[in-house]
């Protein structure tokens, strides 16, 4: 049996599905992806075009699926040869999976173009819930995800063999960053070389919708040689780190030889970079943002920027862009900055990310160049501070930063500075093995120093932590600014766990990096 279409769909089933290059190469519950299965037969779209098909009856099928940023459609067309059309659903994705529930909307007889984002679907019924797996014998599918909480999903009661099932779900910032769209509205386009990924991303103002496969990019430029300051590690003896220097700045020890070989990518305004699947890894590649507008980058690892050297390349450098969205992306063995927020970038959201500060080129073994925020709008949730030592991050000069559900975790610095009259609101948070929470230092010039409120109760302190530096030690409770957007903070003791293994790119199926 084939699942029958209602009048005004159009649809080409026997194509290859349009969506299949958003994933391959990975079998069920190795990465995000959409498990389905239904009574007799299906169909599934998504933004109307074909994801998969099926006439085998309860026999459950997965498809490695990545969603854009912005609204996704997803439309189920349910056919039975007998009695009620049904069927189960689950989509995991990067931050959570969706199971199937009333939420769903059904429609018996749907208009024409109900599969697209924009299709008003308000006067369509809620779903009825016929039943969590488990519960219908005989109909249970196989190779469905036995811890799942989907409920199998169809009309009220008898009537037409086909029915439509309907969700729109939505991949968008919260936080400064509210407001970004990216590229939406134009196609995407699949890239695989440096040249065509530059060509798109910078063109200065047309909208584009850039999407990367799974696995390693190496897009690092040909080895160049570089004069660098050597200087010996006070604290291995066995260790030399490696500075470039500015033309004002001199070398006593005498200045050597040493290569670099990143490529500088200047984004322009209205762009949307996505990785598939479980992962993007994106290597030797410095993402510079300028004055860019309206930029999102999803499921990214940025690695391997000159960790050799310092001052030669930050993973993401945040000039003075406004409305930007950084989510699930990993930074690891970076040069300068993770990521460098400049004064006058405005609207920004970070989201999702896994700073991995494990770094043998450091004197420390730590990475120390985290998150520098100055004098900018910054909402940081959900993000893993791992291994890093201090700036997680350092906000300074009247920058305002929220920073709420996040971890910060095996730091031996500082973890959250604010000076010179930055305001860092903190909420729901996880600190475990951190040596300085929180620091308000004095500032030069007589400017006023920082000021942060941690709200009584909100935040968990773990193992292994310190105090408060400034005033009495004590968490610290200044009076900041109430953020401009809607949020909910959850409860950090609970929900670090998540953060730990659902930031960074991939999310909790993630890929290893690997130098040479």
């Amino acid at each position: 049996m084939t699942a029958e279409l209602p009048d005004g769909f159009v649809s080409d089933a026997g194509t290859e599905p349009a969506w299949k290059w958003q994933g391959e190469g990975y079998a069920a519950e190795q990465g995000p992806g959409l498990f389905v299965a239904a009574r007799d037969a299906f169909r599934v779209y998504l933004n109307e075009q074909l994801v998969v098909e099926s006439a085998t009856p309860r026999e459950a099928l997965f498809v490695p699926l990545t969603l854009l940023p912005g609204d996704n459609a997803l439309t189920v067309v349910v056919s039975a040869e007998h009695g009620t059309p049904a069927a189960v659903l689950q989509l995991d994705e990067l931050e959570r999976s969706y199971p199937s529930d009333t939420s769903w909307k059904i429609s018996r007889a749907p208009s024409a173009g109900f599969g697209s984002t924009a299709f008003d679907d308000s006067d369509w019924p809620d779903a009825t819930d016929l039943g969590a797996l488990g519960s219908l014998p005989g109909c249970d599918p196989h190779n469905f995800p036995k811890d799942s909480q989907a409920r199998w999903l169809g009309p009220a009661s008898g009537g037409a063999p086909t029915v439509v099932l309907r969700k729109v779900i939505h991949i968008t910032p919260l936080g400064y960053g509210v407001a970004t769209t990216g590229g939406a509205g134009g196609p995407p386009t699949l890239v695989d070389n440096w040249q065509d990924f530059e060509a798109l991303a910078s063109d200065p103002e047309a909208p584009a919708v850039i999407v990367l496969a799974e696995g390693v990019h190496d897009f690092r430029a040909a080895p160049r040689e570089q004069m660098a300051c050597p200087s010996v590690c006070t604290n291995d003896a066995s260790k030399t780190e490696y500075s470039l220097l500015t033309t004002s700045e001199t070398c006593e020890a005498g200045l050597v030889t040493r290569t670099r070989n990143e490529q500088r990518l200047l984004l322009g305004s209205n762009k949307t970079i996505v990785g598939l699947g479980r992962g993007a890894q994106v290597r030797g590649v410095s993402f510079e943002f300028g004055s860019a507008r309206n930029v999102i980058l999803r499921n990214l690892a940025v690695y391997d920027v000159n960790p050799g050297l310092i001052e030669a390349g930050d993973a993401f450098g945040l000039t003075q862009p406004s409305q930007v969205w950084i989510d699930h992306a990993t930074t690891k063995w970076i040069s300068d900055g993770f990521n460098d927020v400049r004064a006058g970038a405005q609207g920004i959201t970070l989201s999702w990310l896994r700073y991995d500060g494990i770094s043998p080129s450091e004197c420390s073994g730590q990475h120390i160049r985290t998150a520098d925020i100055t004098g900018a709008t910054v909402t940081i949730h959900h993000c893993f501070f791992d291994h890093v030592q201090s700036n997680s991050p350092t906000v300074r000069d009247g920058a305002q930063v929220h920073l709420f559900g996040n971890l910060l975790s095996d730091n031996p610095g500082i973890a959250v500075d604010a000076l010179c009259g930055a305001q860092v609101l903190l909420e729901g948070n996880t600190f475990q093995r951190v040596n300085t929470l929180t620091e308000r230092p004095s500032c030069a010039d007589d400017m006023p120093v920082g000021r942060i409120d941690a709200p009584v109760g909100s935040n968990y302190y773990g193992p292994d932590v310190g105090s408060h530096r400034g005033g009495d030690g004590k968490e610290p409770h200044d009076s900041v600014f109430k953020p401009p957007y809607d949020y909910v903070v959850g409860v950090p003791r609970d929900e670090w766990q998540t953060v730990f293994a659902r930031a960074g790119a991939g999310g909790p199926w993630a890929l290893p990096l690997a130098l040479d």
